[in-house]
């Protein structure tokens, strides 16, 4: 009896030493995986806080009655530009940040799915649902009738 239980016990301290390297080594992928997540998290927060004060700078143009050139921070000089060019600028600049959003969004996803796998977590269905595009979205209503623009995402 003595016998096998001694057996046993050394039997499963050779696994345990085994396991504990690669219990580690996945341990440590899942903190940085962690790391990695809440970082583009908070990078998308700062992108889309940046985004929010572009719209608000379009707006302010767009309403602004007048057809003359404006006064424009660049850096850390002020610049006189016309109003037209101005608008074509930040609208350029939302597309960047729409881009960059949108980019960071979808590697986002695939490290969250990488995160759940690595702690043994099922992905849940529909988790790489995109939303439809305006062009998309029109083509199917030119087919099935109506869609109403507030479920459209541009």
């Amino acid at each position: 009896h003595y016998y096998i239980t001694n057996n046993l016990s050394v039997a499963m301290s050779r696994v345990s030493e085994r396991a504990l390297p690669v219990y580690l080594q996945t341990l440590r992928q899942s903190e940085n995986l962690g790391e990695e997540v809440l970082a583009d998290q908070q990078q998308v927060v700062e992108l889309d806080k940046r985004r929010q004060t572009n719209r608000q700078a379009i707006r302010a143009v767009k309403n602004e009655e007048e057809q003359r050139n404006m006064w424009v921070m660049m850096g850390n000089e002020f610049v006189k530009v016309e109003k037209k060019v101005l608008e074509s600028w930040l609208e350029g600049d939302q597309k960047v940040l729409d881009k960059e959003i949108n980019s960071i969004r979808d590697e986002l996803k695939h490290k969250v799915q990488a995160l759940k796998q690595l702690e043994g977590e099922e992905i849940p269905k529909g988790f790489f649902l995109n939303a439809m595009s305006k062009n998309s979205l029109s083509n199917i209503s030119g087919e099935t009738g109506r869609v109403t623009e507030r479920y459209v995402d541009q």
